[in-house]
């Protein structure tokens, strides 16, 4: 796995919650293997109960993906591996991780790609490095800070934790992310909801050609540094 390829799975973006994020450890003897597929049906379920109505896995990609899972579980025993499901969007991968990362399934609009941004980073080293340089410049400090700072396109490091999805909206004029419906002024249609406005800012900041760092630590506030001065927090939309 490499950044570039992360990139790549940050590009793809469906309407629906439509793409399957499925991250497992696969069993280390062979005997294990029956056991996989079940566990892997009950984390996908979890998924689905999370999104509602919203979106549901189509059967094809659910076949595809435990037909994947299956076949790199002879490959990778004992590695965590991150498979990503969507047949809309031409989406059939998998990559082992360099590390363990928590089991769980994922359904969005676009890949959960925050776990393999994770694994491909030195934390804590590089995760005190970036506190003391956050602190030490005019920067963004918590979520909506955050949003507004990547709505005004003046976000250029982006640090997120590893766990936790954050449902939101999208503008459906000017395309600004909130997490309600009352943030943005320039509502000119209804409202897009967002399973995870997380993903979506970092996905975001990659196709800028921004950096995005991940944490494992969950007491580290969420934190952007910025190109320009600071953005105030209220500032929900930027055109």
């Amino acid at each position: 796995m490499t950044p570039a390829e992360v990139e790549k799975l940050g590009a793809v973006h469906t309407i629906t919650p439509a793409v399957l994020s499925l991250y497992v450890t696969l069993p280390s003897l062979p005997g294990g293997l029956s056991d996989l597929t079940a566990h892997a049906s009950d984390l996908i379920a979890e998924a689905e109960a999370v999104v509602g109505d919203a979106g549901r896995l189509s059967e094809e990609d659910r076949d595809r993906a435990l037909e994947l899972l299956a076949a790199r579980a002879r490959e990778w025993p004992g590695r965590t591996v991150a498979i990503f499901a969507c047949a809309d969007a031409g989406l059939l991968e998998a990559f082992p991780l360099s590390c363990a990362v928590p089991e769980r399934a994922v359904l969005g609009t676009r890949p959960h790609i925050r776990p393999l941004l994770a694994a491909l980073q030195r934390w804590p080293a590089d995760h005190a490095a970036v506190a003391e340089e956050q602190h030490a410049c005019r920067s963004a400090i918590g979520l909506q800070a955050c949003l507004a700072a990547v709505n005004a396109g003046v976000a250029e490091t982006l640090v997120v934790p590893r766990d936790g999805l954050v449902p939101g909206y999208e503008c459906g004029r000017c395309g600004a992310l909130s997490t309600d419906t009352d943030s943005c002024p320039d509502w000119g249609t209804a409202p897009l909801p967002v399973p995870d406005v997380i993903e979506e800012m970092v996905s975001r900041i990659l196709e800028d050609g921004g950096q995005v760092l991940v944490s494992s630590d969950p007491s580290y506030p969420m934190a952007a540094r910025l190109h320009s001065p600071a953005v105030g927090a209220g500032t929900a939309c930027a055109r």
